[in-house]
């Protein structure tokens, strides 16, 4: 026989997939104080978010999500890869000479959909998605140094 999640876990899961944060997730499921410190909320939601029924209730509920709103990862990236597109016909008729009015229109069209940062915003987005980028590298020098233990 399957466990069933109490009330409030349930509605843990829901509001960490509504919200995307699991403390906040947690402050509203669990009614916290306004004066619980921010690390106990932190630990306080991490294991229930860690908890194998939980974080499979939570799966299961951005499952169903992305089944009703028809979101996956391809029509995420066709919205991305839409936004670049836009941002390079905005840079051609930028750098284009004597526009018409359809142009010009088009441009003043443009530049309201779209800025430089929502096209560096859907390149990075689309680089993550398909696992392109590089996992940050950071050098560790440590030093040796004697102790004199007594």
């Amino acid at each position: 026989m399957k466990k069933k999640l109490t009330d409030k876990d349930e509605e843990f899961a829901q509001l960490v997939v509504a919200t995307g944060d699991q403390s906040e997730a947690y402050r509203k499921s669990r009614n916290v104080s306004p004066d619980t410190k921010k690390t106990s909320i932190n630990t306080e939601a991490s294991k229930l978010a860690n908890d194998p029924m939980i974080r499979q209730r939570i799966e299961e509920i951005r499952q169903e999500a992305k089944k009703a709103h028809k979101i996956d990862r391809d029509w995420i990236i066709n919205q991305h890869k839409e936004i670049i597109d836009w941002y390079k016909e905005l840079k051609e008729l930028a750098r284009k000479e004597n526009l018409d009015k359809e142009e010009k229109s088009r441009i003043y069209m443009l530049k309201d959909l779209i800025k430089g940062a929502d096209f560096r915003g859907s390149l990075d987005s689309i680089t993550k998605i398909l696992g392109l980028n590089e996992p940050d590298k950071h050098e560790v020098t440590i030093k040796d140094h004697k102790t004199n233990w007594g």
